[in-house]
C-alpha cells in the first residue's frame, strides 16, 4: 500500500491538471471574492454590481470571505471534481488499466492509494485557499486586520472547501464505470444544476451536494438553516462513494 501511496503521489504531483487547478482555485477563487466584493460595495449601477449586492450578505471581513465562500462552495466541487476525474479515468484512456491486472498490487489497494492522494491535496488547497483569501483581503483594504472577524470567517470557508472536496470525491466512482475522464466531467456539471434547482425548491438541505453552498450563505437573512442530520449527508455520501470505488475497483474485469 504504500508503495502504491508512492507511485501515485509521483504521478499526481506531476500533472498539469493537478498544478493548473491548485494554482487556480487558491488564486482565482479569492481574487473574484475580492472582486465581487469591491463592486457590491463601490455602489455602481449595473448587472455586475446589483449581482454582487445580492450575494453581500454583510460589511467588511464577514462580507468578503461570504462571497469566497459561496465561490468557493461551487468552484471547489468543479476544480477538485475535474482532477479525480482525471485521477481515475485517465487509466482507462491512457490503457494502463489492464495491465493493473498483473501488479503484485491489488487495484482496489490503488485505488485506495489514489484516494490518500487526494484527500490530502484537498486538505492542503482548503488550507491554501483560506490563507490566500485572509491574505488577499488585507492586500484588498477589506478592513483592519481583526482576528475575530477573520478567523472564524476562515474556519467556515475550510469547511466548506473540504465538504464541496469530499462530495467531489464520489466523481471517482462516474470515471471508474464510464471508464473516461468525460462521464465524471458530465456528473460535476449535471449535479451542480441539480443542486442550484433543489436550492430553489426549498429542499437543498436534503441534497447532499448542495449543503456546501448552503453553508455559505447560512446565518443570512432568508437563509435555511441547516439540521445536523442534513450536514452528515456530506461525510456519509463521500464515505459511501469511496466505499462503492474501491469496490468497483476490486471486481471490474478487462473492458
Amino acid at each position: 500500500m504504500r508503495r502504491a501511496i508512492r507511485v501515485e503521489w509521483w504521478k499526481f504531483r506531476r500533472s498539469r491538471v493537478v498544478i493548473t487547478a491548485t494554482g487556480l482555485m487558491s488564486i482565482l477563487l479569492p481574487a473574484m471574492g475580492l472582486g465581487f466584493f469591491v463592486v457590491a460595495v463601490s455602489g455602481g449601477n449595473g448587472v455586475l454590481a446589483d449581482k454582487a449586492g445580492a450575494l453581500l450578505t454583510a460589511e467588511g471581513w464577514p462580507g468578503y470571505l461570504g462571497l469566497v465562500d459561496q465561490i468557493a462552495a461551487v468552484a471547489t466541487f468543479l476544480g477538485v471534481g475535474v482532477v479525480v476525474a482525471w485521477a481515475f479515468g485517465r487509466e482507462h484512456v491512457d490503457r494502463t488499466f489492464p495491465s493493473l491486472f498483473a501488479l503484485p498490487v491489488s487495484r482496489s489497494a490503488i485505488a485506495g492509494a489514489k484516494f490518500v492522494v487526494l484527500v490530502g491535496w484537498i486538505l492542503t488547497l482548503s488550507i491554501l485557499i483560506s490563507l490566500a483569501a485572509a491574505a488577499l483581503g488585507v492586500v484588498g483594504g477589506v478592513g483592519p486586520w481583526d482576528t475575530g472577524e477573520i478567523w472564524p470567517g476562515v474556519a467556515r470557508l475550510s469547511v466548506i472547501t473540504i465538504g464541496a472536496g469530499a462530495l467531489a470525491l464520489t466523481m471517482a466512482l462516474f470515471a471508474s464505470v464510464g471508464r473516461g475522464y468525460l462521464p465524471a466531467i458530465g456528473a460535476v456539471i449535471v449535479i451542480i444544476a441539480i443542486a442550484q434547482v433543489a436550492v430553489l425548491l426549498g429542499t437543498g438541505g436534503w441534497f447532499p451536494f448542495a449543503v456546501p453552498g448552503l453553508l455559505a450563505v447560512a446565518g443570512a437573512e432568508g437563509a435555511p438553516e441547516l439540521t445536523a442530520a442534513q450536514l452528515g449527508l456530506v461525510p456519509a455520501l463521500a464515505a459511501a462513494g469511496i466505499w462503492l470505488t474501491l469496490l468497483w475497483w476490486g471486481h471490474s474485469e478487462v473492458s
